[in-house]
């Protein structure tokens, strides 16, 4: 649902357990809490991929999408504040067959229903022990075309704002999530994202907490023509290639399906490691666009591992 775009957090804040960062319904200081004692700790937190964006989101979408954090016990003045660092591996591009490591700051400031993390500015307008509702202003990086050389001739998608609406709906370890991006300036993608997900949060050993889930993306017209199609549009006339494909016009669509796994082990009261794995598989017109099909992967996979604070 995983926010710069594509070869960054573009992957991680939309795949779907990423997407949990932002809202701050996870635990990972402790054993998952029972219901009766659940309430408590979700109204003492209260923001929070992914794609998550996740990431969500990552997957991608990976997707959003990167990260999910360990919840230590919120302070008493109601501040929360988790800094760190993850070492991340996504692709160059969404369709791109390669890859990029790159540091990514992991930060987290929330304060009562408002919160500040990779996934933009934001806050819960509604928020139940079982429901969320919220809105939030992120970042989006857009795309270079000198990522990668079968991007070459063809013009950059910008940099913009993307305005989220997202819902979450919590069923004892299962969280059930929605979130709709669109371009609010009109200077990047134009177009708008729709990622469902779902998250099964549970603790293998001891205190580490896994977050695995599944997520399935749509795109509209404007958003899937401004990565996917090669139409004469789409050229930039002062950097044509010789050989720049022209006529794909991809439409708006199912752009993929992913998985995304998040683990989380707190080393103490304060630090914590964080490791994730995800997979997406393009679909429809973005799977058989030319920067898929034939320079590029629809199989697309991302990683990191990272280390936080939290006071």
């Amino acid at each position: 649902m995983i926010t710069v775009h594509s070869g960054d957090l573009h992957h991680i804040k939309r795949s779907g357990p990423l997407s949990q960062s932002r809202r701050g319904k996870s635990w990972g200081n402790g054993p998952m809490p029972r219901s009766d004692d659940r309430r408590e700790k979700m109204n003492t937190r209260s923001t929070g991929r992914l794609r998550m964006v996740a990431a969500m989101s990552a997957l991608l979408s990976l997707t959003c999408a990167t990260g999910a954090s360990a919840q230590m016990q919120r302070p008493d003045d109601g501040w929360y504040v988790r800094l760190g660092t993850l070492g991340f591996v996504a692709p160059e591009y969404e369709g791109s067959d390669q890859y990029k490591v790159r540091p990514v700051p992991d930060i987290e400031i929330t304060y009562d229903r408002f919160f500040l993390s990779r996934q933009g500015l934001g806050a819960n307008l509604i928020s139940t022990d079982s429901l969320t509702l919220g809105a939030s202003v992120a970042f989006d990086g857009g795309r270079k075309s000198r990522k990668d050389k079968a991007l070459t001739g063809y013009r950059n998608v910008g940099d913009t704002a993307v305005g989220h609406i997202f819902a979450e709906y919590t069923i004892d370890r299962l969280m059930l999530s929605a979130d709709v991006g669109t371009d609010l300036l009109g200077d990047g993608h134009k177009g708008t994202e729709a990622t469902l997900s779902a998250t099964w949060m549970f603790n293998p050993v001891g205190r580490t907490l896994l977050m695995v889930g599944p997520s399935l993306t749509w795109a509209s017209n404007d958003y899937m023509d401004s990565f996917f199609s090669t139409t004469i549009d789409r050229l930039d006339q002062t950097k044509i290639a010789p050989g720049s494909r022209t006529g794909y016009d991809a439409d708006a669509g199912f752009k993929n399906v992913g998985l995304t796994a998040i683990m989380i082990h707190p080393l103490d009261k304060n630090w914590s490691i964080t490791g994730l794995a995800g997979y997406s598989r393009l679909l429809g017109d973005a799977a058989d666009s030319p920067f898929v099909k034939d320079n590029g992967s629809r199989d697309q996979f991302m990683g990191g591992l990272g280390l936080s604070y939290t006071f």
